[in-house]
């Protein structure tokens, strides 16, 4: 009993010092404000639901009929909603928009229609058109409208600013240019316009002008908002900006936070903020937040598209890889320590039980010699009861005492397999990330290697003025096409070399006349797909879709469908997909 007694303190001390590694490993010092961000970004795609309810109530209130002006406010508010979410959504409704205005005949509503898509045109890298289009504004329509001729010289001071990062090294005369149209506003621009403090912010970043008001007026309008429009995301956002240009990076930190808490709530795919905090945080050592950050806004970026931003985010995201990668490899030298540990464990309780039946024996050894004493003791003195009843007493102790040595065994034994259990999920585990992100690393050198014999090509073209070529080469959707089979086929193999029996295991689920057997040439059709990556444990629909490719609708009909063609309940349909095939182990 004392030997056991000791195994079990030893144990509980083991567990303590585990959970005091992992706890020192993970730490618990981050911010709230980094806190509600990741909170935050958990609920993304709640908030993008939430914004694509909103998109379909604000179309189903254009009508056959509705007036004209009515049509170009809900066009120009249906903009305003896809403007950071959709590019190809935003271009049609400002078309729309551009030609409605046209069609009252109203030259204000034309230029700021126009304004409004050359903003979008910026924004997504299109800068020839957007300075093409705006040079064809009818300034004529600007004179007498203050607010208009302020929508006018922002949107020329933005489309400078990208012209500028375009051209690198001084910019040319692009800054300057945009410089002068900063000044344009803040000579118009009266103080109780919404966004004054936004254009103060902008006119003093990056030089050396002072306003000791400034920094105090934007903190007392962020603390007032309630992070949930665009004009919150940049005024938070400009606030930041002027901490860093004053040094004070906690500061930048903070309100970079809290304009990414407002573009994530409002579904923006545009997000600056993110991009900063991550390199901030990446600054810091913090690489596993800077990586989910950049990571976030880079895929966000990508589906808006935002050429330019997911360009300049590359080499960030390449930075912070290279490091989440070598914390990877220590985590993963710290998780062999900790196996050695389990197995100094494992290799302990053998001992304890070992001594625990070598006492059980000692005791049944015991147990029979007395016995054979009360026996003998009883046949000689029968007036001795009292004794007798002392005897069978201890004898009762002893049994419960052995009762108990054979409990604490049943539980060792579970304990132990337990154990067993958790090894080898940890050997998938490890195995399944080895065997993907060496998939990965792969797709991402091809992408890169063909990315750049396209830029290659395109410089090549453009040198030679072959721009018909080039308009050639950039819209064609067959090379996109055969990537995707390309990715989907060294999916399908990488999965089937880790779960070769998966297929035929998965097909077991199904009745047997509605067994799913992929084409000739194909190794997993869309159907088996889906559950190959609930089999990876992802089960969202959303996130599905977003790697086939397809509507969320899509994946969930396919879903439905194979769960009718099942003999089993949904819920242990979906269990039992979690544990199908099993993973080849890798060669010694």
């Amino acid at each position: 009993m004392k030997q056991l007694i000791i195994a079990i303190a030893f144990f509980i001390a083991a567990g303590v010092a585990l959970t005091g590694c992992r706890r020192a490993t993970a730490g618990s010092s981050d911010p709230s404000y980094i806190l509600k961000v990741d909170s935050l970004i958990e609920q993304a795609d709640a908030f993008q639901q939430a914004k694509l309810a909103n998109l379909a109530k604000l179309r189903m209130r254009i009508q056959p009929g509705c007036p004209l002006d009515t049509l170009y406010a809900l066009n120009d508010r249906l903009f305003e909603e896809f403007f950071t979410y959709n590019t190809d959504s935003a271009t049609r409704y400002i078309d729309r928009s551009i030609a409605l205005a046209k069609a009252t005949g109203d030259p204000k509503r034309i230029a700021r229609s126009q304004i409004k898509k050359d903003q979008l045109l910026t924004s997504t890298g299109l800068l020839t058109e957007a300075k093409l289009l705006m040079d064809s504004i009818d300034r004529q329509a600007l004179a007498n409208d203050t607010n208009l001729l302020i929508d006018y010289y922002n949107q020329m001071m933005f489309l400078y600013s990208h012209l500028g990062n375009y051209a690198g090294g001084d910019g040319g005369d692009y800054y300057a240019k945009e410089r002068t149209y900063k000044d344009s506003i803040m000579m118009i621009v009266p103080k109780d316009h919404p966004d004054y403090l936004w254009f103060r912010g902008w006119d003093i970043l990056g030089t050396s002008k002072k306003d000791s008001t400034l920094i105090p007026a934007l903190e007392a309008q962020v603390k007032r908002s309630s992070l949930n429009t665009l004009r919150d995301a940049k005024t938070a956002y400009i606030l930041g900006r002027l901490y860093a240009q004053e040094g004070d990076t906690a500061k930048y930190a903070e309100c970079m936070a809290l304009s990414s808490m407002a573009d994530i709530r409002l579904a923006n795919c545009d997000i600056a903020s993110l991009e900063d905090l991550a390199k901030i945080l990446f600054s810091r050592g913090d690489i596993d937040h800077a990586y989910a950050y950049i990571d976030y806004a880079l895929n966000k970026a990508i589906s808006f598209p935002n050429r330019v931003r997911a360009v300049g985010m590359t080499e960030t995201l390449d930075s912070i890889n290279n490091a989440y990668q070598q914390k990877v490899a220590q985590q993963q030298r710290r998780t062999n320590q900790y196996l050695m540990l389990v197995c100094v464990l494992v290799l302990v309780l053998i001992a304890t039980v070992a001594i625990i039946i070598m006492q059980n024996r000692r005791l049944a050894s015991r147990r029979r010699r007395l016995d054979t004493a009360n026996k003998n003791l009883s046949r000689k003195i029968g007036e001795l009861s009292e004794s007798r009843k002392e005897t069978d007493e201890a004898n009762e102790h002893l049994n419960e005492a052995n009762a108990r040595l054979n409990e604490a065994n049943a539980q060792l034994t579970k304990l132990n397999s337990e154990l067993l259990s958790k090894n080898s999920e940890l050997n998938e585990a490890n195995y399944v990330k080895e065997e993907y992100i060496g998939y990965i690393f792969t797709i991402c050198s091809n992408y890169i290697r063909k990315l750049e014999d396209l830029r290659r090509s395109i410089h090549s073209k453009a040198v030679k003025k072959k721009y018909k070529e080039i308009e050639l080469e950039t819209t064609g959707v067959d090379s996109t096409k055969d990537e995707l089979k390309d990715f989907y086929r060294s999916f399908d193999s990488v999965f089937l070399h880790i779960y070769p029996d998966f297929v035929s295991d998965f097909n077991s689920l199904l009745q047997p006349d509605k067994q799913i057997v992929p084409k000739e040439g194909e190794l997993l059709n869309t159907e088996l797909r889906i559950y190959a990556l609930v089999r990876l444990g992802i089960t969202d629909s959303v996130k599905i879709a977003e790697f086939l490719h397809c509507s969320p609708q899509t994946v969930y009909n396919n879903r439905f469908r194979v769960r009718n063609k099942s003999t089993m309940p949904r819920k242990e349909f979906v269990d039992s997909v979690r544990t199908l095939g099993t993973y080849m182990e890798k060669p010694s």
